[in-house]
Order: C-alpha cells, then sequence, then structure tokens
C-alpha cells in the first residue's frame, strides 16, 4: 500500500460506512477482544482509507460509545480534504444475540443519525471496522454503475462441519431440527452472504436488509449472514466482478484476512494516535 490514490472526481453519491466495536465485552464467537488492540486496529483502518483511497465522506459508526476523541483521526481527514463523521452509542445486545446482532444495530443507528446517509439515492460501501480493501480503487471503478453488490461465497460442507460423513448427516439433521423449533422457521446453512464488504443503495438496504439483523440467532447458528442470504431472495443486485482484498484480521478467528497485514508506516501513525 503507497499513498498515492487516483485523482479521478470522486461520486459525492457514494459514501463509506465503517462499523466498529472498540469494547466487545463479553460479545460471544469474537477472538481479539482486548480494547487497546481493537482501537489500534481500527484507527489502522482509518488511517489507510483516509490516505490510500479517493473516497471523500467517510462514515464511523461505534456502538460500544468509547471515550476515545478522534479529532486527531478527523483533522487528519481534513488535510486530505475528505469528511470524517463519528456516530457513537451504547448497545449491548449483541452480548447476548451475537455480534451479527450488534453489527445490524450499528448500521440501523447509522442510517438515522448519519448526516451523510439521510437520502435514499446514496450509495454506500459498508466495511466492517478494522479491515481496508487494498484494490479498492479498482474495485469502485469496475462497479460505478451498480448500486448494489454483494458476493454469496461457495460452501464447503466438510469446512463448516469437522466430522466423518455420518456424523455429519446426524449432526446437521439434529441441529435443524433444534433451530426450527426454538425459532420456528427453517434455514440452510449453506447458503450466505458476505457482510465484512459490500455496496448498497440506502433505500435498497432499507427496505430489504435494515432489518434483517432481528432474525440473527448465533447460538443455533443463524447468522448476519444468513438472514442477508434469505432477505435477498428473488432481489435485483450484482456480485463483484474482482475479489476484494481485505487487510487485516478476521474479528472471530483472529487471522489474517486475504489481503494480509496493514503495512509498518500505517501501523506507526496508528500508534502515534492511541
Amino acid at each position: 500500500m503507497t499513498d498515492n490514490i487516483n485523482n479521478e472526481v470522486w461520486d459525492s453519491n457514494e459514501i463509506l460506512l465503517i462499523t466498529a466495536t472498540i469494547d466487545a465485552k463479553k460479545t460471544p464467537y469474537v477472538a481479539i477482544n482486548n480494547t487497546k488492540e481493537r482501537l489500534f486496529e481500527y484507527l489502522c483502518s482509518l488511517i489507510a482509507w483516509i490516505k490510500l483511497t479517493s473516497i471523500k465522506t467517510i462514515v464511523f459508526c461505534e456502538n460500544s460509545n468509547t471515550d476515545y476523541n478522534f479529532d486527531n483521526i478527523i483533522e487528519l481527514a481534513e488535510s486530505h480534504e475528505k469528511t470524517l463523521e463519528i456516530l457513537k452509542f451504547n448497545e449491548k445486545s449483541s452480548q447476548r444475540y451475537g455480534k451479527g446482532y450488534g453489527e445490524g444495530k450499528i448500521l440501523e443507528f447509522a442510517m438515522f443519525n448519519s448526516k451523510y446517509l439521510n437520502k435514499n439515492n446514496v450509495n454506500f460501501y459498508k466495511i466492517t471496522g478494522r479491515g481496508f480493501i487494498k484494490n479498492f480503487e479498482e474495485i469502485r471503478k469496475l462497479h460505478i454503475d451498480k448500486p448494489n453488490v454483494f458476493n454469496a461465497p461457495s460452501f464447503n460442507l466438510n469446512a463448516y462441519y469437522d466430522r466423518s460423513s455420518f456424523n455429519k448427516l446426524l449432526y446437521w439433521f439434529i441441529f435443524e431440527v433444534k433451530f426450527a423449533i426454538k425459532t420456528k422457521r427453517f434455514h440452510n446453512p449453506r447458503y450466505t452472504i458476505t457482510t465484512r464488504f459490500y455496496k448498497s443503495n440506502v433505500n435498497f438496504f432499507k427496505e430489504n436488509l435494515l432489518d434483517s439483523y432481528k432474525k440473527v440467532y448465533d447460538q443455533w447458528g443463524y447468522y448476519l449472514e444468513h438472514t442477508y442470504y434469505d432477505s435477498l431472495i428473488g432481489k435485483s443486485f450484482s456480485p463483484f466482478l474482482i475479489e476484494p482484498q481485505i487487510v487485516g484480521r478476521c474479528g472471530t478467528s483472529a487471522v489474517l484476512l486475504n489481503g494480509g497485514d496493514y503495512t509498518d508506516d500505517i501501523k506507526r501513525l496508528a500508534k502515534v494516535y492511541m
């Protein structure tokens, strides 16, 4: 990653929305729960988006109501002729229902409280907090005329259930029965929409995905990725034409994603802002 960006005019109707939880507390299925470590990675993400892309408006929405002062980061954005809006609120339900539920609450809060996401003709890219898209400029150009872009990844049953063939099928059957009894609905864990990074029109999102998080039931294996898939059945959207190269670590497993880690210069600057 270098500090070089394309000088083409950014579409003013496209915004970046970053979802964040700096203090994860006891949210289940979160591998990285050290508050300082999470803050550091969020700062890496913000700095990368500010310095390495041509996007003009960034909305950072955080749901643990952190007392961190973002003024210096806002000044950094302004020095790069960009607008950084910080939204903070306190939301505890994710500790009960899971991180997908918490992310849904963040998106809901952002839709109704951001100064920049309050128009239905606005399109936004959403990235989960501590990540950065290394090939974002190329992705932006390829999808400039596509308002809704979501990926539905292929499914590997062997990866989903690490069991012998018979036990795998038996476990799946028992799981489905329990889920149906508990939630009064069926679902197929094979089908998901990637929620880490996508593009959506505000009006499309409000009509089809805004309330999807309310169906999340992490403890029964029904994640935000499943609710998005179910909500988008029959709806018009496009897949990404190239694979997003996501920099940073997965919050669930703490392993590096396909884009690798942040560069040393980004990390050094993030430490300055800690």
